[in-house]
């Protein structure tokens, strides 16, 4: 009979690798390339594992999918704190999230199948979730940005209401109003990139544009500061003092513009009017202070726990879309009164 010894003698690792990486707790603490040759030199031998997580039966066992690579979420804390809340609410409720899946590195649906639900954070092509549902019905998604309320349960903030204010109570104070944001990429099961999506808050802005008459101005980006930095840069090369107002898809992203904007000597709040999104903590640090849209970050993962605790305590066939709306904080880049 084969040993981990074994196994690890001819996979050229450690004992302590192999046991993490035919482990369901701890696999994710071992690189992809090193997993996937263990478990092939685990296979050849015929060594019995089981990637599974152990049953407790006073326990749920929830699996966690991220579409958001470790370098995205590193360049923008608003995922960071999402998944604060999954775990915060994980430990409220004595919820096991032993499983965290990045897709960038592939995954297969019938792996999900032993869990009692899943929670998925980003943007996952309908062609995913539909894979998933088929092994595991029990599927919560996080800020999806897209439209796939028809075959699963959504938990979200109202990006499209709170762009369309912001949008309203800038109009009397800003004549010119641009925005700068970023395209969503859907995610597939095998980490590839499905199709670019409009984020809510560049589909909202383009509709009222339309409605009231107003030339669209965007600019989308990485969702990378330099890029927003250059974005800007091009706004005021393009339209000069015309552009008197910018709605800005997150905090991160301010920050460029307003770089972009000092470069060319424009005064946020006086020359030209900014409305963000997040209100992450350094927004109110910013000189001049960012007006920010307060999105709910750690809200949202936490309802996503509940949200699927209750999906396995009392199955349905039909949908909810959860909604915890944002806020505004005004501050001295903008203020309508």
């Amino acid at each position: 009979m084969a040993t981990i010894k074994d196994i690890s003698r001819l996979a050229q690792v450690s004992p302590g690798t192999v046991s993490r990486a035919l482990s369901p707790d701890k696999s994710e603490y071992v690189a992809k390339e090193t997993r996937d040759k263990v478990r092939e030199v685990a296979d050849k031998l015929g060594y019995k594992y089981s990637l599974a997580p152990k049953p407790d039966k006073n326990q749920l066992n929830f699996a966690l999918i991220t579409t958001l690579s470790l370098k995205e979420e590193t360049r923008d804390e608003y995922w960071r704190f999402v998944r604060r809340g999954v775990y915060e609410a994980a430990k409220s409720q004595n919820i096991s999230i032993k499983r965290v899946v990045r897709l960038d590195e592939g995954v297969e649906p019938n792996d999900f199948a032993a869990y009692d639900a899943v929670i998925v954070v980003g943007s996952l092509s309908k062609s995913a979730i539909n894979a998933i549902k088929s092994f595991n019905p029990n599927v919560v998604l996080v800020d999806g940005g897209s439209d796939v309320d028809d075959v699963v349960d959504t938990v979200d903030t109202n990006l499209a209401q709170l762009t369309d204010k912001a949008l309203n109570e800038m109009t009397p104070h800003a004549q010119t109003i641009g925005f700068i944001g970023g395209s969503r990429h859907e995610v597939n099961l095998d980490g590839s990139q499905g199709r670019i999506i409009d984020d809510a808050r560049t589909l909202t802005y383009k509709t009222w544009c339309s409605i009231n008459h107003h030339q669209p101005i965007v600019k989308l980006t990485d969702w990378t500061t330099k890029q927003s930095m250059d974005a800007t840069d091009d706004l005021l090369n393009e339209y000069g003092n015309q552009l008197d107002g910018l709605l800005v898809a997150s905090d991160p992203l301010s920050i460029g513009v307003m770089k972009g904007l000092a470069k060319h000597h424009v005064v946020p709040g006086k020359n030209v009017k900014i409305i963000s999104f997040d209100d992450l903590e350094f927004a109110s640090y910013l000189t001049p202070s960012l007006t920010s849209i307060w999105l709910p970050k750690v809200e949202l993962g936490y309802a996503a726990v509940l949200h699927a605790e209750t999906l396995v305590k009392f199955p349905r066939d039909w949908h909810v879309r959860n909604i915890i709306p944002g806020k505004f904080h005004y501050r001295e880049t903008f203020n309508p009164d």
